[in-house]
């Protein structure tokens, strides 16, 4: 199972477990977003930032521009932030469903 490092807390974990951010857009105006298939196969190529799904990790990420440097993107999308929160709730909505 590969090990990947949370950009926000450092800790490693299981790659499947955590959301990967990539970078979208051409060289000059490289924007960071989530990765529409994090978690699955169908992710996007190429370099990637891995972030806990937990808002305090998502947040010390943001202060310290851990997404923007790792991925050597100019910035992160406008509503980053919600469109983490929204996919948290997709994907424990997602896993819910598969527990039952």
């Amino acid at each position: 199972m590969p090990l990947r490092t949370c950009a926000g807390c450092g800790g490693k974990f299981a790659k499947a477990s955590l959301v990967r951010f990539t970078v979208f857009g051409e060289v000059s105006g490289r924007i960071v977003g989530i990765d529409p298939g994090s978690g699955d196969k169908d992710r996007s190529g190429g370099r990637g930032a891995y972030i806990c799904p937990n808002p305090v990790c998502f947040g010390k990420a943001m202060k310290k521009n851990a997404l923007t440097r790792r991925l050597r993107a100019a910035a992160v999308s406008p509503g980053l932030k919600q469109d983490f929160e929204h996919f948290l709730r997709l994907r424990n909505n997602h896993d819910k469903k598969e527990s039952l």
